[in-house]
């Protein structure tokens, strides 16, 4: 779309908005940025916006907002379901997302993720190893700055790598990546997605406007990524932890390989490997199909990785006191993160758990807490029913805490020599944060305030 002197809504004013706003005021359009709630811009970010000439409209959303609009830019968190976004599509204004205006305003070509686990992993990855190209790479979407913003500034000859949520592709239109990564799909999100199917395709739309020179790597240890290689149109690149692939990237006894048309080349072996977990080797070997493909040589890859030690609040390794380790996994927000943390360590573990729930099944979930850990503490509005869930799979001894502090506490006094102490949500933080980097350093401050020896 040209966007000069177009009317355009942006909806919700948080970092993704704010973007938006900025770069389509940049690009000669009249803009409003609107949120719901009442809320005050950090002064700065208004100050800009305002020069820019934005009108900001807070504390109300009422349908006049849409008289003479020809586009909504909506942000992620936002549900297709409100009465704003159902009038506007009764009306005929196109609906898009963020990302749709990042693609259209980006210079560079765009490399996206997507998966239910192991994103920001894989997106951190993938950008330092395509940054060893040599060209200019930026990171926005999920994590980072606003994926618009960081878009408009690209130059013409790098890399723009998206980490991007179900929420963000729903609503594309031409968007398309020259390369993309799809890692698993496990239920998540079903609040919003209602059903599986349609969580499913929502991610699926990443490869959706890929022509067949465009990369799309898919991780077939996965059922339903696997489903996937008849739909897309993309050139695919397959990743397998169970056999080797003709083109993509394999792991066997205990090494990576890459393939092409069935040639494989070694990139590198388990000791040079930093971050623990058979889910890391998946996030690993789509990074060395991808950046391959690309361009990338092995050699730049090997020692990349190699160097890597994993991403902030994820599997993080904060602190050992008297012998007991404690890891920082906030940003385990499903039941399926957890799962991956837990089967990360041989040790005994007292996991730390609950927040905000996101109502999936527990069932499964509960069996593998009973088989791998030591004690269990649950916190947050969903401690009720992982409690429930918990004793009826003979999960034992279960304790509550009333705030981080009061967990990590006694998360340290169950702990013995040798444990491990693991804060790993499997929930989303909004209870009581706003977000899970903020629940993680709470979590990191209370472990840092604990004195050794004092345990017993």
């Amino acid at each position: 779309m040209e966007y000069g002197d177009k009317h355009i809504l942006v909806l919700g004013a948080g970092a993704s908005g704010i973007g938006a706003s900025w770069v389509l005021a940049q690009v000669g359009a009249h803009v409003v940025l609107n949120d719901y709630k009442p809320m005050t811009l950090p002064t700065a970010e208004e100050k800009r916006l305002v020069a820019a000439g934005v009108n900001i409209i807070t504390g109300r959303q009422d349908e006049s907002l849409l008289d003479g609009v020809d586009r909504i830019v909506i942000s992620p968190g936002i549900s297709l379901d409100i009465p704003i976004v159902k009038a506007a599509k009764a009306r005929g204004i196109d609906v898009v997302s963020e990302v749709e205006l990042a693609y259209e305003v980006s210079k560079s070509p765009i490399v996206a993720v997507t998966g239910t686990n192991g994103k920001t992993t894989t997106t951190t990855l993938l950008t330092k190893v395509l940054e060893g190209s040599g060209k200019p790479v930026h990171v926005g979407g999920n994590i980072g700055d606003s994926l618009s913003e960081v878009a408009y500034s690209m130059p013409a000859d790098g890399f723009l790598v998206a980490e991007l949520s179900s929420y963000q592709l729903e609503t594309i239109k031409h968007f398309r990546p020259i390369g993309a990564i799809m890692l698993n799909i496990t239920p998540d999100h079903l609040a919003r997605h209602k059903t599986m199917e349609n969580y499913i395709a929502a991610k699926e739309r990443i490869f959706e406007n890929q022509l067949s020179t465009d990369y799309l790597v898919l991780n077939i240890d996965d059922p339903v990524v696997a489903d996937m290689e008849h739909r897309a149109p993309s050139h695919i690149l397959k990743i397998s932890q169970k056999k080797a692939v003709e083109n993509g990237a394999y792991y066997a006894d205990g090494k990576c390989y890459i393939a092409k048309d069935g040639v494989a080349k070694f990139v590198i072996a388990d000791e040079d490997i930093h971050i623990p977990g058979s889910h890391n080797i998946e996030n690993i070997l789509t990074v060395i199909a991808l950046s391959y493909a690309l361009g990338v040589p092995v050699e730049t890859i090997h020692r990349i990785i190699s160097e890597f030690r994993g991403v902030e609040h994820r599997l993080e390794r904060v602190k050992t006191i008297d012998g007991i380790t404690f890891y920082n996994d906030s940003k385990a927000t499903n039941v399926d993160s957890v799962v991956k943390a837990l089967e990360s360590f041989d040790q005994q573990v007292i996991l730390l758990a609950g927040g905000h729930d996101k109502m999936t099944p527990l069932e499964d979930f509960m069996e593998l807490v009973k088989e791998k850990t030591k004690a269990v503490i649950f916190m947050g509005e969903a401690a009720d029913r992982f409690e429930t869930a918990a004793k009826k799979a003979g999960v034992k001894p279960i304790y509550r805490a009333l705030s981080m502090k009061d967990a990590v506490e006694k998360g340290y006094k169950l702990a013995e020599t040798g444990d491990i102490v693991l804060l790993s949500p499997a929930c989303s933080s909004f209870d009581w944060y706003s977000c899970f980097e903020e629940r993680g350093d709470d979590f990191k401050r209370c472990v840092h305030m604990l004195q050794e020896g004092g345990h017993h």
